[in-house]
């Protein structure tokens, strides 16, 4: 009964190695494409010592994008200008298939949810600009059943360890949690990204926050 015990104990502790689930999960975020999902981002951006932002964008799933407020007024022709050459990739569950393919522990999460702990993530993973912070970060994954198809809810990268960015810059910690729930037609897609950095720029400290909801999601054809 002991040897029982202590198999069972390493094997709730250990690293899953042939998971079924964890497969299931990976297939499934590789075979899901939402490039044709049209959406509205609506953003909301904190920082030290300066006022809070708000933007409004709409995505029309066929790869434009429109700026349509800037704390709640129409944007300006430099803000449309800026808003063009920044423009970000739309998020994707797919991309999540870079990594959930990593060795990971299983546990237990709220409500007994499976979750999915990864210590160590593969090269590329996280990027902070031109910084892989990949090796200084760990991630959960809680997996969601209740839909009978299961599929990742939620998903948390933090940081473990502060470093150094463009010489002046230091990341003491971070967290970036996203949320994602199935679409009408069952497909995958984020409903909102959360992140916190906090850290210092020329020795003065401060914190960065930024929360963007994805609303009417749909497909564009």
């Amino acid at each position: 009964m002991r040897i029982h015990l202590i198999l069972a104990a390493v094997a709730l502790s250990s690293p899953a190695l042939a998971d079924p689930l964890q497969d299931q999960l990976l297939a499934g975020m590789r075979a899901t494409r939402t490039t044709d999902v049209a959406y509205v981002a609506t953003s909301h951006f904190e920082s030290t010592g300066n006022a809070a932002h708000d933007t409004v964008t709409r995505h029309d799933g066929q790869g434009h994008f429109t700026l349509q407020s800037v704390d709640g007024k129409p944007p300006s022709p430099k803000q449309l200008a800026q808003a063009a050459k920044n423009r970000t990739p739309t998020p994707s569950y797919t991309e999540n298939a870079k990594w959930f393919g990593a060795p990971a522990t299983r546990v237990a999460g709220p409500n007994g949810a499976v979750v999915y702990h990864f210590a160590h993530l593969p090269p590329g993973t996280v990027k902070i600009g031109s910084h892989d912070a990949s090796a200084q970060c760990q991630a959960d994954a809680e997996v969601a059943t209740a839909t009978g198809q299961p599929y990742i809810a939620r998903v948390r990268f933090a940081s473990t360890a502060s470093f150094r960015m463009m010489l002046v810059a230091k990341v003491e910690r971070f967290a970036v949690t996203s949320a994602y729930a199935p679409l009408a037609d069952g497909r995958v897609f984020p409903t909102d990204i959360n992140t916190r950095f906090e850290g210092s720029m020329m020795g003065k400290s401060g914190a960065l926050t930024s929360r963007t909801r994805f609303t009417d999601a749909h497909p564009a054809h």
